[in-house]
């Protein structure tokens, strides 16, 4: 076995804890050199060959910086890249093909990313020899005989003309300035500003400044503004984050098309739905977040997203996920007849800035997760905000009637009952859509301003803490965290509160595929032990499909008028919704997992024939 050792260089404060990883390790104390302090940081470095792996360190250390894994000895010759001393570490790389489209999936922190660079050019992979990086001889020298292998030759000679679409669109706005219609005509190599202007709904703010797009249209600009380059290698981090569903089937069918002989497409995407329809392969991602990647060996697309799921490749005997994710089968039947009621709200209106938005009254039921699905600018944040009560509505039939009261009948909520009744005889708990901030607050202050006992109470620590795999940034401020990080973070706050409503917006955006899984678990675990509804808004249709008892869609003239549908079952609201969108899925035999019909494929024009959009395995 060899020895992985990352410290997290930003949370290591040798002056705050007198050294205390130096003081407990073994071999220290045994007279070798395994921990050191090095100028000019002076912040602790572990040297991996004299590490014997025993963890007291990793345990022992106040502020959760240091992580130690054991690894097979073969990956050793497998290190594709390091960035330093006990910095983050990735095996292998995914393999390229002309007139493809490859895709990657995998956790966040697992070198997606870094992958992305090195096969763009941005830096050359240095072998794992971060102190004297090797020149291109020696990378091409050890690819040698693999088919990565032309791939390098031509990124090292600078015949290969490659182009990124960053994974932040949200901070274009402060990279570059200007109008959408002369961004795209500046970068316009191939005449297509007027095809992209139409493919990608641009018309409406073709002369916008792009720091008034929203996060949608941003994306839309991105991949647009990637295109129209003229370059052999595309690469897209994320293309549809932001983007409803009809947009990221739209914008995976262009990137499907685009596919040529001379081109080669590579694609990290976490909706499942989406990289299963664009890609051609897969490569998996697996490993320690922020500690080590490993990539996998190709996959075809639906081996591959079924061999993730499974968290097994049997190809390389390798389990990387304890349990399987499985999907439920969807039911013709309501789910929530048999449950008791919770709550009824009113039919409500609202009027501003040129738009009109009408919701229809509903009842919900104890324990119950309903799914809100539909275009952008149709209303869906409007309307979880009047319930929230963060904007007033303009008409509403009737105010929200409980008929249930908040349940306090496990040990750790009934140290909050006297604060409870303190406040107003409705409470919602609401995660927005946007979670931009600039606060200097740890993670910890934050939560525990939330909610006294949620890092103390075992229940919550077992059920919404550990599932969101985030105790380790407890001492870090909320500005520094990844968008990722954050989200996670907002969905146990709001998870974390006692409410009669619980209101989701959103809550995949910029979380991996697995972990959007682990998401979709602990809010059903939550709002069932509370007995207590929750509303999700989402776009990803396999999130949905997983945490969703029942359905309410949205539709609509986008920015100018929207209404929404009564609260119906899963399999008649998505129905609706994709015979709206024009749209057929269906469900993997053997997963369950919703999977999008190529257009006018013959699986889709048979099941739009029988009006079948969304058809249970």
């Amino acid at each position: 076995m060899t020895r992985v050792a990352v410290i997290n260089q930003e949370k290591c404060r040798p002056d705050k804890c007198g050294k205390l990883c130096y003081k407990v390790c073994p071999t220290v104390r045994a007279g070798r050199e395994t921990i050191s302090f090095e100028p000019p940081s002076n912040k602790a470095v572990i040297h991996e060959p004299l590490c014997e792996g025993v963890g007291i360190c990793v345990k022992k250390c106040p502020f959760h910086c240091i992580t130690v894994v054991n690894l097979p000895e073969e990956l050793d010759k497998e290190v594709t890249h390091r960035y330093s001393v006990n910095g983050f570490k990735l095996h292998r790389l995914p393999m390229p093909k002309l007139g493809q489209v490859t895709g990657l999936v995998g956790q966040n922190g697992s070198g997606k990313t870094t992958t992305l660079n090195i096969l763009q050019g941005n830096f050359s992979p240095n072998l794992g020899k971060y102190d004297s990086p090797p020149e291109w001889d020696e990378i091409l020298e050890h690819f040698r005989g693999k088919e990565i292998q032309n791939y390098f030759e031509r990124l090292a000679h600078k015949e290969l003309r490659t182009i990124l679409k960053p994974q932040n669109v949200d901070k274009l706005p402060k990279i570059v300035k200007g109008n959408v219609s002369d961004l795209i005509n500046k970068v316009d190599e191939k005449g297509l500003k007027n095809e992209v202007k139409d493919i990608f709904s641009l018309e409406k703010v073709w002369d916008r400044d792009i720091s008034k797009l929203s996060g949608g249209e941003l994306q839309r600009f991105a991949i647009a503004a990637t295109i129209v380059r003229d370059a052999e290698v595309y690469l897209f981090d994320e293309p549809t984050s932001y983007l409803d569903v009809q947009e990221r089937v739209k914008i995976s069918q262009y990137l499907n098309d685009m596919k040529s002989p001379n081109h080669t497409l590579i694609v990290v995407e976490h909706d499942l739905a989406m990289l299963d329809y664009l890609s051609d392969q897969i490569f998996i991602y697996y490993g320690a977040a922020g500690v080590y990647g490993i990539v996998s060996h190709p996959h075809a697309v639906r081996e591959g997203i079924n061999v993730f799921l499974d968290g097994y490749i049997p190809s390389e005997n390798m389990r990387f996920r304890p349990q399987p994710i499985i999907f439920k089968k969807t039911s013709m039947e309501d789910k929530a007849i048999s449950h008791r009621l919770a709550l009824r709200y009113g039919e409500m209106t609202k009027k501003f800035n040129g738009f009109e938005l009408s919701t229809k009254g509903g009842e919900l039921y104890k324990g119950e997760v309903v799914g809100i699905i539909g275009p952008n600018g149709i209303g869906k944040t409007t309307f979880v905000k009047m319930l929230a009560g963060v904007l007033e509505p303009t008409t509403i039939s009737e105010p929200v009637e409980l008929l249930v009261d908040i349940a306090t009948k496990r040990e750790e909520d009934s140290e909050r009952r006297e604060e409870e009744e303190k406040i107003g005889s409705f409470r919602v708990s609401h995660k927005p859509q946007y979670l931009y901030t600039e606060s200097e607050q740890t993670v910890e202050e934050y939560l525990r301003k939330i909610n006294p006992v949620i890092l103390s109470s075992g229940w919550h620590k077992t059920e919404i803490i550990e599932p969101l795999k985030f105790s380790k940034l407890l001492d870090s401020q909320l500005r520094d965290l990844s968008g990722g990080e954050l989200q996670k973070v907002s969905i146990a706050a709001c998870l974390g509160r006692k409410a009669h409503l619980y209101l989701l917006d959103e809550p995949s955006a910029y979380i991996s595929s697995e972990d959007r899984v682990n998401v979709a678990k602990v809010i059903k675990r939550v709002v069932s032990h509370y007995e207590m509804p929750a509303l999700v808004v989402e776009h990803d249709v396999m999130m949905l499909n997983f945490t969703s008892d029942r359905l309410i869609i949205f539709d609509g003239h986008p920015s100018v008028k929207g209404r929404s549908s009564s609260i119906g079952s899963m399999q008649y609201g998505m129905n609706a919704f994709l015979r709206k969108m024009d749209i057929t899925f269906r469900q993997d035999p053997r997963t369950l997992r919703p999977r999008v019909n190529k257009k006018d494929s013959q699986l889709d024009k048979k099941q739009k024939a029988e009006g079948k959009y969304f058809v249970p395995a």
